[in-house]
């Protein structure tokens, strides 16, 4: 039986201790997933919160029917959806220019390799979220988080061939926002 499933059932049968090494073993990883949900550093960690408090809580009803991981990311995708909702995150181009001046600010030293990672990083942020949701979600599940598709499937509750398509053309529409980025423009035969 997978380590996490077994946790998880002590963790029904009332062993905090459980809870507790599940958390240790999947904490770092929830607190990654939803700050490239969200780009909020600052909120990552009481969302990865929630998600967990969302676990204890369900614990009664929890049932092994998948991946513990494919519940785990299930619910850090619905937290991490309802609070870019509910916040309402402005994810313009303008509003990153007036919250810190990263990008196209003339006196940035583009040599400076940090803050040239900061820029691609909110660029590629802004186009993963120009995605539908269900293209950014697959992508984020099954590139990022390293599930199946099978996984992915469960997560999104819909068919494997869903989740290949909507991989695929979120890729191919990454690329097509990204290809000024790209080396050679984005010449690349994908």
């Amino acid at each position: 039986m997978d380590i996490d499933i077994e946790l998880m059932l002590r963790t029904k049968s009332g062993d905090d201790g459980a809870f507790s090494e599940l958390m240790r073993r999947h904490y770092k990883g929830v607190v990654n997933y939803i700050y490239r949900y969200t780009n909020l550093k600052e909120n990552s960690e009481d969302l990865a919160q929630e998600v967990f408090l969302r676990i204890y809580r369900s614990r009664k009803q929890y049932r092994p029917e998948a991946k513990f991981s494919t519940w785990l990311y299930k619910i850090a995708t619905n937290v991490s959806l309802t609070h870019v909702k509910k916040k309402n995150v402005d994810l313009s181009l303008d509003a990153m220019n007036d919250e810190g001046g990263e990008i196209g600010d003339p006196e940035i030293d583009i040599a400076d390799d940090l803050i040239y990672r900061k820029e691609i990083k909110d660029v590629i942020f802004l186009a993963m979220e120009s995605l539908p949701e269900r293209e950014k979600v697959a992508i984020m599940l099954c590139k990022y988080e390293g599930l199946s598709y099978e996984e992915a499937a469960r997560v999104l509750e819909c068919t494997v061939g869903a989740v290949k398509s909507y991989v695929h053309r979120g890729r191919m529409k990454l690329i097509d926002k990204l290809k000024p980025y790209l080396p050679g423009g984005g010449e690349y035969g994908v």
